[in-house]
């Protein structure tokens, strides 16, 4: 028995020799197994947006980076990029996530939802950005989900936006209609709604140039595409007396296109607004106060008219403003005293619009409006406008806010 236990030492001592190489080798083997599936579960968005990456290299973004933008990744391989997006709409709980991958040949290989906490269901909208380049010329806002595919949109041209400045893949040829599209907005945002559509009317003119009359639905201004002399033409006039004339390169013609301008001022019946408003605004003031239109050549926002007072206490000015609120145009009438001040604010009509996502709302108006009287540019704060469960509606105040010191400023510089 004594020459025993060396034995079973040596057996054991043995065995476990022979354990552990085997436990080494295979620790050999699995490792970088173990290593690159944990690099793809960190990944696997990645990964599903372009498939037959070899690897990816998060890239250097430098300069002023989009906030939708968190992350772009070069396939090591070279069959394109996987960027990481964060886009927040008016119905999110919390930030929409997600990657797109992007080829060499600047087309969409893939969407990946990384999260998705709006309150309407997506469905397969982003796959309908599949084999898009950044001109993105076949797809749109989707009715239904409107803010959340806005909120997608922007997010996705952030990305290319992003990506081309990198000279990772080249920019999208957009067609006319695209960039007409893009016009709108750009040149009269007062007739954004709080989605970023802009809602324009036809208008019917005899004069055959004119390819598109458009008005806006909430009384801002007018839209107008013109051939002359074989060149298409925007010319876009405000209500308050801007006017503007560009190309379809995005360049400002107005000068050499004045008398072009100046017919397409008279194609617009801004007198007609002025009068419809002129009742509206008279009501935020004394009686016996006089109203004269003025123009801010300036401006395009959501003001759509500007009056002049004579008799009024503490008053300057008298400007009519139709933001968007959740549905329809808002109707705000804001007092400016000689400084530039609000003096006072009336509203016309419903303040909180009825939706679908509240019912039986109460706010205390008065003391809503009460805490925006004398505001200034330099003291006017977003958080003034806030109303809990009415994001829209406080967004279109806000908005009307930021236009009404605008035209102002443009009225004392002109």
């Amino acid at each position: 028995m004594k020459h025993e236990a060396p034995k079973c030492i040596v057996v054991l001592t043995v065995i476990c020799l022979v354990v552990a190489a085997l436990l080494a080798g295979v620790n050999h083997i699995t490792a970088p197994i173990i290593e690159k599936s944990a690099v793809s579960g960190a990944q696997a968005s990645l990964y599903a947006v372009l498939p037959n990456a070899a690897g990816f290299e998060e890239e250097t973004l430098e300069g002023e980076v989009p906030g939708t933008v968190t992350g772009v990744f070069r396939d090591t391989g070279g069959s394109g990029y996987a960027v990481t997006l964060s886009a927040v709409s008016s119905y999110s709980a919390t930030p929409m996530t997600f990657t797109l991958g992007v080829g060499t040949d600047g087309k969409i290989t893939g969407v990946e939802m990384t999260n998705y906490a709006e309150s309407k269901d997506f469905g397969d909208y982003p796959d309908t950005y599949i084999g898009q380049d950044s001109a993105l010329g076949g797809v749109d806002v989707h009715a239904g989900v409107t803010y959340s595919s806005k909120a997608f949109r922007g997010a996705v041209e952030d990305a290319f936006a992003v990506l081309v400045e990198l000279g990772g893949v080249a920019q999208g040829n957009k067609t006319d209609e695209q960039i007409i599209e893009e016009l709108k907005g750009e040149l009269l945002p007062g007739a954004l709604n709080q989605a970023g559509a802009p809602k324009l009317k036809e208008m019917t003119l005899p004069d055959p140039s004119v390819q598109q009359a458009l008005q806006a639905e909430n009384d801002v201004g007018y839209f107008y595409v013109i051939e002359e002399n074989g060149e298409t033409l925007i010319v876009v006039v405000s209500t308050t007396g801007g006017a503007v004339c560009v190309d379809l390169e995005k360049i400002d013609v107005t000068e050499q296109h004045a008398a072009l301008v100046q017919r397409a001022m008279e194609w617009s019946n801004t007198d007609a607004v002025h009068e419809k408003n002129k009742t509206t605004a008279a009501r935020a003031l004394p009686e016996g106060a006089q109203l004269t239109p003025v123009s801010a050549s300036g401006q395009f926002g959501a003001v759509s008219s500007i009056f002049a007072v004579s008799g009024g206490e503490n008053a300057a000015y008298v400007m009519v403003c139709s933001p968007y609120g959740y549905r329809t145009p808002m109707k705000l009438i804001f007092v400016l005293d000689s400084t530039g001040a609000i003096s006072g604010l009336r509203v016309s009509g419903e303040l909180i619009q009825d939706s679908d996502y509240y019912s039986n709302y109460t706010l205390d108006e008065s003391a809503y409006i009460a805490g925006i009287i004398g505001l200034t540019r330099e003291t006017a704060d977003q958080d003034v406008t806030l109303i809990s469960g009415a994001t829209m509606t406080a967004g279109g105040v806000w908005t009307a806010i930021q236009d009404v010191f605008a035209a102002f400023d443009n009225l004392t510089a002109e």
